[in-house]
């Protein structure tokens, strides 16, 4: 095979790569066209409906950093001001657009991925890399989630790939001046990182300390090449046009500072904010809603980026394995370049190659040490730079094909790894749309039992995310509507940012409204429901008529109409 066709081959399959990433970006455009919505992204809604100074005060209260809110704000206001949000049959309601926002990440990173990245690693490393952030194992829901999670995966990744063009305009001797663009760059993706979740921030501050290394060691090995040129006579650098140039071997330490001026920078413009981290960590340590984190969490981390939605769990175990197992090979093989053979380019490979298992480990540990905070959603901000790294090894690996001795051991294995990689992100994806469609009928047929229920009707729930959910739809009407929560009291942020959430302590005033002739609606989730009312039943001789189960996005309820005779 000629060295033309070796490249048509990574070619042709970068770009069918690129294709299938946009065919599944514009699915997700068209999946965005439904207002189902989670507990989680209820915050988002409501924090957005606020004006900045205000949504920045609530989020304060909350435990994530305000820019997101804030970019989904702005679009909110864009869509009010071109007449596109709205209930018309020409608009498209809030949700919608807040869906199509985070799709906008995605679509950045593509062309990044198409200019960076297969200018300087290759077609076939910039078709993986935007095939995999949208279809590898959990990334299919986070491109029309309305959350903070592919917006931080843009800019942690943004970032990293300016600090690549910083070091390799470092590695080349280039002027300064050429590399105050990336500088900036870093600047300001990094402290939008840091602004958007502080997993992000610790993804670019991980970043930042590579880089830093990174720089310093080359610094360092120049110097002493510089001081043995000297020392066996031989000539610095030659005078040209009467300027004064530095000794042969030593970089340009100027474009070090840089880094170092824009890590600074990024700290200092974090100084506004740092009260309320404080603040967020008090309430962290007094009352928060993660679960012990243990050494299994490590195992856990590792299922959550490998393992995809197989209807077969044994095939879903397999495939996550085999993934492992080759993205493994691809790491150790690169980690041997960098280290033994001192290649340039697989210091790219390794630096966005660590950013991911560097920060799971922080969180974890952090977590034993002192107070859960890691779940594993919160390596998504650095599943951009992971991806990358075995999208860059696999393309490195491909450069073997076409040599006399046939295709190498090392090119089979990236040709197998694109292959899993495209098996499992069309597996994952194809799932996702099926659940999506699935919840878009289902929500359809929740909305219109919403609207058949008067705004008089005395509704209860037994679970307040579903309590706070049954508020926000039932409210967006003209009608004032009242959501009870049995037995507990909702958050207190979202009381008082949805209306009408109220509670119910006593069965007692269940069968008061009943003997007032009140309609009462029993919205009961979980198999607790069905205790529920039987302490109902028992207590004061309420019945009930069941009158279907339906499904809010992902939260199942059946509807008990409550009687008492």
């Amino acid at each position: 095979m000629s060295f033309k066709n070796k490249l048509t081959l990574k070619n042709i399959l970068g770009a069918g790569f690129v294709l299938a990433a946009v065919y599944c970006l514009i699915r997700s455009v068209t999946l965005s066209f439904s207002s189902d919505i989670w507990y989680d992204e209820l915050f988002s809604m409501e924090f957005s409906s606020y004006n900045v100074k205000e949504l920045t005060g609530l989020t304060a209260r909350d435990v994530h950093p305000p820019l997101y809110y804030i970019i989904v704000r702005v679009f909110r206001l864009m869509g009010e001001g071109l007449g596109i949000l709205g209930s018309g049959s020409h608009q498209i309601s809030a949700e919608m657009l807040s869906k199509m926002v985070s799709i906008i990440p995605f679509g950045l990173l593509l062309i990044y991925a198409l200019t960076t990245v297969r200018k300087h690693f290759g077609m076939l490393a910039a078709g993986i890399f935007s095939f995999a952030i949208i279809t590898m194992p959990q990334m299919p829901e986070y491109t029309t989630e309305i959350r903070m999670y592919s917006w931080a995966m843009f800019f942690v990744t943004a970032m990293l790939l300016h600090g690549f063009s910083l070091y390799r305009r470092f590695m080349a001797d280039r002027n300064t001046r050429s590399c105050i663009p990336d500088a900036i760059a870093i600047f300001i993706y990094s402290s939008a990182a840091a602004y958007t979740h502080y997993y992000a921030a610790l993804s670019v501050g991980i970043i930042f300390m590579l880089l830093f290394v990174l720089m310093l060691k080359e610094l360092i090995t120049s110097g002493r090449k510089a001081e043995v040129q000297i020392a066996d006579g031989q000539a610095s650098r030659p005078q040209t046009a009467g300027k004064q140039t530095p000794s042969a071997g030593i970089k340009n330490t100027a474009n070090f500072w840089l880094l170092v001026a824009s890590m600074i920078l990024t700290g200092i413009s974090y100084l506004p904010w740092a009260s309320v981290v404080l603040s967020q960590v008090g309430a962290v340590k007094n009352n928060y809603w993660i679960q012990p984190v243990g050494l299994r969490s490590f195992g856990s981390a590792i299922k959550h980026l490998f393992k995809g939605y197989f209807v077969n769990d044994v095939v879903a175990v397999a495939m996550a394995v085999l993934l492992f197992a080759i993205s493994a090979v691809l790491a150790v093989r690169s980690f041997y370049r960098a280290i033994v053979k001192k290649e340039e380019r697989s210091a790219y490979e390794i630096t966005s190659f660590l950013v991911l298992p560097i920060l799971v480990t922080v969180g974890i540990v952090t977590s034993m040490l002192l107070r859960p905070v890691f779940v594993n959603r919160y390596m998504i901000p650095s599943y951009g730079a992971f991806w990358l790294s075995l999208a860059m090894m696999a393309d490195r690996e491909c450069d073997s094909i076409g040599e006399k001795s046939g295709i190498s051991f090392p090119a089979l294995t990236a040709l197998a790894f694109a292959i899993v990689v495209a098996v499992v992100g069309a597996v994952d994806y194809r799932a996702f749309v099926g659940n999506e469609e699935y919840r878009t009928v289902n929500m359809e047929k929740t909305l219109t039992l919403f609207e058949g229920i008067p705004s008089d009707t005395i509704i209860i729930s037994n679970f307040d995310q579903v309590q706070g959910l049954l508020s926000y739809y039932l409210n967006k009407s003209d009608d004032e509507y009242s959501v009870h929560l049995y037995g507990a009291e909702p958050e207190p942020l979202v009381k008082e940012m949805v209306p009408g959430l109220e509670t119910i302590e006593d069965p007692i005033d269940i069968a008061n409204y009943l003997d007032a002739g009140k309609t009462v609606l029993f919205l009961g989730s979980f198999n607790s429901r069905e205790v529920i009312l039987g302490e109902w039943n028992e207590a004061f001789g309420i019945t009930y008529e069941n009158e279907g189960s339906y499904l809010m996005e992902r939260y199942w309820f059946d509807v008990f109409r409550l009687k008492r005779h």
